[in-house]
């Protein structure tokens, strides 16, 4: 039977610089394909790059290219390379004065 889970790597993340953020570390075993819910809300576009790890906590890489999301835009990405660990890094290439990021993992498995 299918199952599907739903987890927040970033929580209404009021960015106000142009460092790189990591998001909360996703834990994937069960799930192959995942979806990811973009809501950003920040008055800058912001870049987004899927990075994996095999024990979740050092040697992280880059998953794909990065994407960009233009300020105030909900949109979704998709991901079907199996990762037992998953995060997202959000990086803006100017400050934005406003708004929040919040992305959800959807995840499916059976």
């Amino acid at each position: 039977m299918a199952h599907i889970n739903q987890e927040k790597t970033f929580d209404a993340l009021e960015i106000r610089d142009t460092n790189t953020h990591n998001g909360t570390t996703i834990d994937n075993f069960d799930f192959q394909l995942k979806t990811i819910i973009i809501h950003n809300h920040l008055d800058q576009t912001v870049t987004l790059q899927c990075r994996a790890s095999v024990n979740g906590s050092d040697n992280w890489f880059d998953v794909g290219s990065s994407f960009d999301v233009a300020a105030s835009t909900d949109t979704y990405q998709t991901c079907s390379s199996y990762f037992p660990y998953m995060r997202l890094q959000a990086t803006c290439s100017s400050s934005p004065s406003s708004g929040d990021l919040t992305v959800y993992f959807i995840q499916y498995g059976v």
